[in-house]
């Protein structure tokens, strides 16, 4: 029987009165406000927009959850959580059908669709609110909320259904698309249906930002360091760089007819903006530069990272049963001990007695959610040719202190994946390359995998309000 889904939207002034935002702006006096009160002038949407970032710092979501410990996880970066009674035991085994693991992932989905929720809130009230911003401000907003659309659903497909390279792959059953703010029901689209409309909200994402945004083509017009108000900090916001390198993800993932030459053609526009260069040598020589920070595309601000989360999941004198660390051999199968110069390894690995843990979130407090070296990647990937791949492939190599490979037609793809073991520890990417391109196998420790289905599908809440039979 076809399954709609109920999509509760909980309403955008409750979402900001749980949103912990001291270090964006303090919402509590408007907490009680109805959506259409709040959205009537230009500082409602400036905050509305504000608050969903803040929610999406959260530790269920990309502010642990979604980056640095389950993804990860799910990734097999960790041999610790085998021990018995660590948070994530069964998640390390993908056994999600535990009443924790249950639990844990139905909360992402509700969270992640309660952020989608509030965008469309948002962008159901922008349109006939046009009169009440500043010049190239509705543009910048109405962009970049649609920019945060579409990355919010495509990680709820990357999650819980099929990649597009599986049995079936683009026909196989996904998830709504969730594009109006309501407490009615949506349909499951395929996953080629939601990628479809990913593309579409990306695609009108870039067209509204392309001219006004200081992080978008016409950069050169601006005095970005000069920026206040709305317009500052956009290096790390969902700016029109930011739409176009995930637009790349995603037609990577899709794989489709011509995706792969529009992949390239968007990633190298990233790269040629010069606006995210790739550290060097002196670069990673300070420290509060170790998360590698000026590559980021698009980057959560979290001033409670350390304290709340590396602290807790990453230090050795950390005796708690959450602990999350890898033994030197399960180290040396993303960074061979041959290559021990790697900056990566030098700066994000931190090592103490018979285990290594992260590091590189023990003074950044940026949580990477796009980098420039990720467009490096797809554009080696999708190069029209070895050697403009190897081009791109050896210019991370460089910035990251190692000498060149050579790319070669039989050797790309796991040159690609172990790339992405190393560049994104820490960041939650490392699952969904295995699932895009590899999913036979069971990620790191490469022991074989009879139902990828079981693995890199997260399944659907059942136990819920969110169906309709």
């Amino acid at each position: 029987m076809k399954k709609n889904l109920y999509i509760i939207g909980m309403g955008l002034a409750a979402l900001l009165a749980l949103t912990s935002c001291e270090d964006w702006f303090d919402i509590s006096a408007k907490s009680e406000l109805k959506a259409e009160d709040l959205l009537s002038n230009e500082q409602g949407f400036r905050d509305a927009l504000i608050g969903c970032y803040g929610t999406m710092k959260s530790e269920n979501l990309y502010g642990a959850q979604l980056t640095m410990t389950y993804m990860d996880v799910l990734g097999q970066y960790f041999t610790t959580p085998k021990t018995s009674l660590n948070t994530f035991e069964y998640a390390n085994i993908y056994d999600y059908a535990n009443q924790k693991e249950e639990t844990r992932k139905d909360a992402i989905w509700k969270d992640l669709y309660n952020v989608v929720a509030n965008t469309n809130s948002l962008l159901g009230q922008i349109d006939g609110h046009k009169g009440v911003f500043a010049a190239n401000e509705y543009e910048l907003i109405k962009g970049e909320s649609l920019g945060l659309r579409a990355f919010l659903h495509f990680d709820l497909l990357r999650l819980f259904a099929p990649s597009a390279s599986m049995s079936g792959g683009l026909q196989q059953p996904a998830i709504p698309y969730v594009d109006r703010f309501t407490n009615g029901t949506f349909p499951r689209l395929t996953v080629e249906g939601v990628l479809a409309r990913i593309a579409d909200d990306l695609t009108a994402a870039r067209a509204l930002l392309k001219d006004v945004d200081p992080y978008g083509p016409n950069h050169a017009q601006y005095e970005r360091s000069a920026l206040a108000g709305i317009w500052k900090g956009r290096e790390y916001r969902m700016n029109y760089y930011a739409t176009t390198a995930l637009l790349a993800r995603v037609l990577l993932y899709r794989n489709h007819g011509n995706d792969r030459s529009q992949a390239f053609q968007l990633a190298r526009e990233v790269i040629d903006s010069g606006l995210f260069p790739l550290i060097t040598s002196n670069d990673v020589s300070s420290a509060d530069k170790n998360g590698f920070v000026q590559e980021n595309i698009f980057a959560l601000e979290s001033k409670e990272v350390f304290d709340n989360v590396a602290k807790r999941y990453f230090y050795a004198v950390n005796t708690s049963q959450d602990y999350l660390a890898f033994t030197q051999a399960a180290l040396e199968k993303v960074f061979p001990a041959t290559l021990n110069m790697d900056y990566r390894r030098l700066w994000w690995i931190e090592t103490t007695g018979s285990y290594s843990s992260i590091s590189k979130y023990n003074s950044s407090k940026r949580i990477p959610l796009l980098k420039v070296s990720e467009m490096y990647l797809i554009a080696a990937e999708t190069a029209p040719s070895l050697t403009e791949a190897n081009k791109y492939f050896n210019a991370l190599q460089y910035h990251r202190g190692l000498p060149d490979e050579e790319l070669t037609s039989d050797n790309l793809s796991g040159m690609i994946l172990k790339e992405y073991a190393k560049e994104f520890i820490g960041e939650g990417q490392l699952f969904f390359a295995y699932k895009r391109l590899r999913s036979d196998v069971t990620p790191i420790n490469q022991t074989a995998v009879t139902s990828p289905g079981k693995v890199y599908v997260l399944p659907l809440p059942v136990t819920n309000t969110y169906f309709q039979n």
